[in-house]
Parts: C-alpha cells; sequence; structure tokens
C-alpha cells in the first residue's frame, strides 16, 4: 500500500505514476494484457535465444499483468502463491533470499517484510526498472541484477524462488547450475513448470513437458522435498556427489529416456484427476488453495 490508500489504489497508482497514463487506461491495459503481449512478441522474429532475450528485456505488457495478479492475490481473488512458500520456511537473522524472475517485486516485497534481505534478478530490464520503482518509493531496501550483465554472487542465499520463471528460461541447465552455485549448502529452492501446448498465445512459453525441466534441476544438485498448490516444488540443495542424488538421478534420467515416457506423461496427468477426486490420496506433502482443496 501507499499512504493511506487500499491495494487496488496503490497498485493503479504504481502503474499510473510510473506510465504516465490515466487509471482507466492502466485498468485496460492489465485486464487486456494477454493480448498485448501476444503483439509485442509477434512483432519481432523470436527463433534464438538472443531473439527472446530482447522480448523480455522491452515487454511492458508484463508490468501490468503481475502487478494485477498481486494486488487479486492480496485480495483474496487468486492463490496467494509467494505468502503460502514463505509460511513454509520461517525467516531467521541474516537470512537472505533471492528473487530469480523477480518481476515486479511483489514477493522480494514480502520476503522483506519477513526479515529476509532479498535481491531481485531477473532479464527483463523492463520489469527490473519498474520493481526498483515501486520499492524505493515505499522504503523497502533491496539489491537488484541485472542478469544480462552479472550473476548472483555465490554461497549466498538461503532462500530461493523461482515462480512463473523456468518455462520462460532457454537454458534451464545453465540456470540450475547458476542457482546451486549462489545458495548455501542446505538452502531451499521454490520451483514451478509452468510448461503448456505450442500456441499463439502461449509463445513464451518454451516448454510442453516439465521432465526435462525437473531433470535438469536434479541433475545439478536439487532434491524435491514438497508439492505446493498444483506444480510449485520445494527443492532442498545437496551435494551432487551424494550416493542418494546419484540414486534419484539415474532414476530420473532412465525415465526421460525411457520408450515408455508418453505412458508415464499419460499416467501422470491420470493420477492427478484421480487425487483431486480422493483427498485421502496424497503421496506427497501439499499445500493447496482453498480453490483447489474444494476441487479434490
Amino acid at each position: 500500500r501507499i499512504g493511506d490508500k487500499d491495494v487496488r489504489a496503490s497498485v493503479l497508482d504504481d502503474l499510473t505514476s510510473y506510465f504516465h497514463i490515466a487509471e482507466e487506461e492502466a485498468i485496460r491495459r492489465a485486464i487486456n494484457w494477454e493480448q498485448w503481449s501476444v503483439q509485442e512478441w509477434h512483432a519481432k522474429p523470436r527463433d534464438t535465444t538472443d531473439q527472446i532475450t530482447e522480448f523480455y528485456r522491452s515487454m511492458d505488457s508484463w508490468c501490468y499483468e503481475l502487478l494485477w495478479h498481486a494486488y487479486l492475490q492480496a485480495e483474496g481473488f487468486a492463490f496467494p502463491v509467494s505468502a503460502v512458500l514463505a509460511s513454509s520456511v520461517p525467516a531467521k537473522p541474516g537470512m537472505r533470499h533471492l528473487d530469480l524472475g523477480s518481476g515486479v517485486g511483489a514477493t522480494s516485497q514480502l520476503f522483506q517484510r519477513l526479515g529476509y534481505e532479498t535481491d531481485l534478478a531477473d532479464i527483463s530490464t523492463s520489469l527490473l526498472k519498474f520493481a526498483r520503482y515501486r520499492l524505493e518509493r515505499r522504503g523497502i531496501p533491496a539489491a537488484f541484477i541485472d542478469l544480462n550483465h552479472e550473476l548472483p554472487p555465490a554461497d549466498r542465499y538461503d532462500v530461493v524462488t523461482a515462480i512463473y520463471t523456468l518455462a520462460h528460461v532457454p537454458d534451464v541447465a545453465a540456470t540450475a547450475r547458476m542457482l546451486h552455485r549462489a545458495m548455501r549448502p542446505n538452502a531451499v529452492l521454490f520451483a514451478d513448470f509452468d510448461v503448456r501446448p505450442a500456441s499463439p498465445e502461449n509463445a513464451w512459453h518454451l516448454y510442453s513437458e516439465d521432465l526435462p525441466l525437473r531433470w535438469q534441476l536434479q541433475r545439478a544438485g536439487f532434491e524435491p522435498e514438497a508439492i505446493f498448490g498444483s506444480n510449485i516444488i520445494r527443492y532442498r540443495r545437496v551435494d551432487t556427489a551424494s550416493r542418494a542424488h546419484m540414486i534419484h538421478g539415474a532414476r530420473d534420467l532412465i525415465l526421460l529416456r525411457s520408450p515408455l515416457r508418453p505412458l508415464y506423461r499419460t499416467l501422470k496427468s491420470y493420477a492427478r484427476r484421480a487425487l483431486r477426486r480422493r483427498p485421502n490420496q496424497t503421496p506427497v506433502t501439499r499445500h493447496e488453495s482453498p480453490e483447489q482443496e474444494q476441487n479434490r
């Protein structure tokens, strides 16, 4: 919030003051962000990593979408992802947080208020500038890392959030190694894999299957330990030379290369539907929104 304004008014104040537009125009852009984003994507070829990166660096549509989505979470209209994740790792003095793919800075705001020292890292120059504007006008201390020019420092972070991020990264293997290097031993990583079938509206979702992405995290030295919502996994940073990690990695690699992989995808889909119908059959720790619990 800004001063005595409520959340909605504060969000609109961020957008109108930063982009120098009227409130009605800010609402229109926030509601129609997806159509606008499709236009930004298809304005130029996106066939190479550099061309994809150029989209992230310059687009403005996500400033509206991400901030409006944060508002909906704050008012109870959407699953409060960052709040649920933060509640599972209570802060202690001196703990450091990295938000990879930090967007408009809402997750870093939360972790800073909970006592963490927080760093925002993104490849999107436009989003980083907007996030810096929002945090500075609220007096929230944070560091900003432009991934086009620098990497997060080594052995620094206790908690890393990479939400709505990895499905947009062209080289997930390199990103996983970067995160492993930046995190302290036994640190926690929250990551999701918002994979979607190819379509003009999903063009910036670079993957249609999550198994290869999860394998890259496993290979880099991350062990899954809990699931939040429908697809956010909490990983623990481990020593890649450990026996257990090598066994788990070999298992996942066999599955990844197996000719039965299409069957695996089908069974996984059916299993998810079955779990929704049978709430007592939960194989791992799950933390769900009220809507998801009701559906189950």
